[in-house]
């Protein structure tokens, strides 16, 4: 089973296994991406304002079976996939 923040998600459908890594359909929110903010939203929370709407980073939880046990793996890292070398530069 495979969950980001706490929604279930198919194999198949949202993501693929690939050896040991996941790749999803969809583009997930790294950690250290998600907390990275402008100076001008920085001044903005010293004076109070929330802002909130791109500092959620998306979380990564699986349950899968080792060795006859249920196991848990919580708070995956996110790792971007390389960009495509194969059709960077390619003409069309």
């Amino acid at each position: 089973m495979v969950w980001v923040n706490g929604s279930p998600r198919e194999e198949g459908e949202h993501f693929t296994v690939e050896g040991r890594w996941l790749r999803f359909t969809e583009p997930l929110v790294p950690k250290a991406r998600a907390q990275k903010r402008g100076l001008g939203k920085r001044m903005a929370l010293l004076a109070g304002v929330g802002v909130y709407g791109d500092q959620k980073a998306d979380v990564v939880d699986i349950r899968y079976h080792r060795g006859g046990a249920v196991q848990h793996a919580t708070e995956l890292p996110i790792i971007p996939p390389e960009p495509d070398t194969d059709t960077a530069g390619a003409e069309g």
